[in-house]
């Protein structure tokens, strides 16, 4: 059977959104050529399949709201995955804007002492404002 680079990234997308850097890397090591890659991630993103914004974002709100995870682990994160530095800091803040912060910082350390509080803030990523 001919292998396909589009059903490729197809079956890797279908589990979550990736950046692009993620599906090139995925298709390289698939075997695929640069010429098949960059005519995939181009098609991916005429359907909009491939949207680093949209999945910067996606990937902030998600890791600050349900894995409580702060904005410095999360940039952190978007840069391991490829994703350009104005997206990631755009995405950021959009994701700080609607979220309550204080809220999320509240919830993780209620049942912790001070000093173990600002600790476990700072592991999880949260500055030390």
């Amino acid at each position: 059977m001919k292998k396909n680079p589009l059903s490729d990234a197809l079956r890797f997308l279908k589990y979550r959104a990736r950046s692009e850097m993620e599906i090139k890397t995925r298709l390289k090591s698939k075997g695929y050529s640069a010429c098949e890659i960059e005519e995939v991630v181009l098609q991916l993103k005429e359907k909009g399949f491939l949207d680093d914004e949209k999945f910067a974002y996606l990937y902030a709100y998600d890791s600050l709201t349900l894995k409580k995870k702060g904005p410095f682990l999360i940039r952190l994160e978007l840069q391991k995955l490829g994703v350009d530095e104005f997206i990631i800091e755009d995405a950021l803040s959009r994701v700080l804007e609607e979220v309550d912060v204080e809220k999320i910082k509240t919830e993780i350390t209620k049942n912790l002492d001070e000093r173990k509080a600002k600790e476990y803030l700072y592991r999880r990523g949260f500055g030390g404002e």
